[in-house]
């Protein structure tokens, strides 16, 4: 924003807006006489000692002494200057901004962040026009009713659809006055190629912010090859980490039941919303972070986890799990039965199903202490202790003395074993740790395997140990020719780390949450195994996976011909189809070899 002196008359006008109405947004208030009391959203405190005179129109916490008014309160809890905080709760409130005579009042270019969300609330509601009232969104549509969402679901997520034609996004923004110098910068379309949007042909999925404004977009592949989501780069107005899904329909039902569900996913949060279940959220393309929990833990007393079964799901499970305790929240696990997500459940089995699983949550300690009992079912003493050193970390999180001891108590009922004994390895856990990882190395069997690597993991590491090699990886392979699924993970993770401009170790290591995985990739680099003939092994590992990625197309078409029986005319146009499809990738293995 520009520095233009604001005029007195336009502050004196917001010292009379409602305070309470924004601070709700942050905490939960309730009245007490005439002032409004919550816990204090600049500190964690589990007793409210934070409140608002209503005659004053002031905030002050007795405990981290924190005070000030409308506008600085803003400026505090969304890390704006001054003129910026003025100018949002102007727009909030309807207040229209008056600079005082002779000061520098700001160009419209200064207002980026507004213009950006401008841009994507219009370019959503262009998507959600194309996916309902047009033949273009006719298949799109028509997948996303099949997975069992309604018009009316549809209409509210504002659901939508960008067409398959990589150009006409662009030329019709251009069309609207847009500039290329500011579309280029939108996010919307590919750095290399700027007239080519990275949405083509997807399912769209708006994301907004806790005001209902779209801020940000999330693509779904419907066919081809590509990722299966891309979503949106962090913006000026827009960071991934303090962003929720579905938080903007979720917040008056997560302050009313004190509760919120947190899912992997835009489908998974939809469904639940479809479902009656309006109090779920999901993250956005990141691991669960610990802004995100700042943000729900003043309104709840219990976070339910919803994510998938899978390893990756289930890191991220126990990931949320103790960053929600060391917030002093209490945490439940949906166990799901049925189907593997809350989309698949909702169409089989419908919303009753749903809200069984949801009601049927079990606490975190007795989640995993299940799961640690299935991994280690021997009552051997070192499954014992291998189970301790991995149960221990939760127990750490827990911030009463008492839930430490009930909690312990019951491992040592779970794994048959002396509670005085359990507690003497917390007490002295990192010697016990050392202990078990001394011994298990002079066995030749460290505490995590490594990976075996394989041709397409070693291609992946290679270029991860030269970032220089990414663009010849990105030019030549899709996440469909490879086969190994943790190369197919690692493909994706560099093609969003490449999005999202910060294609670094670092990036990637974020994003990569299982402690084997990253020490797999620590362990490549420092070895420098790929550092010789860099080049050329990338070079000679690209031209095999997609030579044997062509192979396996080969082999499954043949299948289908040998299988086929043509009976009618268009059968055998299916069979020319299919003959025809085998000549080009006949032509292409040529190519490659």
């Amino acid at each position: 924003m520009g520095q233009g002196r604001i005029s007195k008359k336009t502050i004196e006008s917001l010292s009379q807006c409602d305070i309470v109405s924004v601070v709700n947004d942050y905490t939960h208030l309730e009245k007490r006489g005439n002032a409004w009391w919550g816990c204090c959203p600049f500190h964690h405190e589990k007793t409210a000692s934070f409140h608002i005179e209503e005659d004053k129109n002031l905030y002050y916490c007795f405990g981290c002494h924190a005070g000030g008014d409308i506008v600085k309160f803003y400026m505090e809890m969304e890390k704006v200057s001054y003129v910026d905080a003025v100018v949002a709760l102007a727009k909030r409130f309807g207040i229209e901004i008056i600079y005082e005579e002779g000061s520098y009042v700001p160009k419209e270019e200064d207002n980026t962040k507004e213009l950006y969300i401008d841009l994507y609330n219009r370019t959503a509601s262009m998507f959600h026009y194309l996916l309902t009232e047009t033949p273009n969104g006719k298949s799109a549509l028509e997948y996303i009713t099949k997975r069992g969402l309604t018009m009316e679901t549809i209409k509210k997520f504002k659901i939508g659809y960008c067409m398959s034609d990589r150009r006409w996004l662009k030329n019709f923004l251009s069309s609207k006055n847009y500039s290329s110098e500011f579309l280029a910068k939108s996010g919307l379309f590919s750095q290399k190629y700027p007239d080519i949007t990275i949405y083509a042909g997807r399912l769209m999925f708006p994301i907004f912010n806790k005001n209902g404004e779209v801020v940000a977009l999330g693509g779904r592949l419907l066919e081809g090859d590509g990722p299966k989501y891309i979503n949106s780069p962090e913006m000026p107005h827009y960071k991934k980490r303090e962003t929720l899904y579905a938080y903007n329909f979720a917040k008056k039902a997560i302050r009313e039941q004190k509760r919120v569900i947190l899912c992997e996913g835009y489908m998974d949060a939809i469904a639940y919303h479809q479902c009656g279940i309006d109090f779920a959220v999901a993250p956005l393309g990141t691991a669960f972070t610990e802004q995100q929990v700042k943000m729900l833990v003043p309104f709840v007393d219990t976070i339910l986890l919803s994510f998938d079964s899978d390893g990756a799901g289930q890191a991220a499970t126990y990931k949320a799990i103790l960053m929600c305790r060391r917030m002093d929240v209490t945490v439940k696990i949906i166990q799901l039965k049925g189907g593997k997500d809350p989309a698949e459940i909702m169409l089989n089995f419908g919303a009753e199903t749903l809200t069984n699983d949801v009601n049927s949550a079990i606490l975190d300690n007795d989640f995993l202490l299940s799961k640690l009992r299935e991994k280690y079912p021997k009552d051997e003493p070192e499954d014992k202790i291998k189970a301790a050193l991995e149960f221990f970390p939760y127990v750490d999180s827990l911030n009463s003395d008492i839930q430490k001891d009930s909690t312990l108590e019951q491992f040592a009922q779970v794994f048959n074993t002396k509670l005085e004994a359990v507690k003497r390895d917390f007490v002295n856990r990192e010697h016990s740790r050392s202990r078990i990882e001394v011994k298990k190395t002079a066995d030749g069997a460290p505490v995590i395997q490594d990976i075996k690597l394989n041709a397409e993991l070693r291609t992946i590491l290679a270029v991860i140990s030269n970032l220089e090699q990414f663009n010849l990886l990105h030019e030549q392979l899709n996440v469909n020719d490879f086969e190994d699924p943790l190369a197919r993970k690692l493909f994706i993770v560099l093609e969003d780390c490449h999005r999202e401009e910060n294609i670094s170790i670092q990036a990637i290591l974020s994003h990569c949450p299982e402690e084997e995985v990253q020490r797999m990739i620590t362990k490549v680099i420092a070895s420098r195994e790929f550092e010789e003939n860099n080049l050329k092994y990338v070079k000679e590992s690209i031209a095999l996976i997609k030579r044997n990625s062509l192979e396996r197309q080969r082999e499954k078409l043949m299948i289908k011909i040998r299988q086929f029986k043509p009976v009618t005319p268009d059968d055998q146009k299916t069979l020319s189809q299919f003959l025809t499809e085998k000549m080009e990738i006949d032509k292409k293995l040529q190519e490659v070899k």
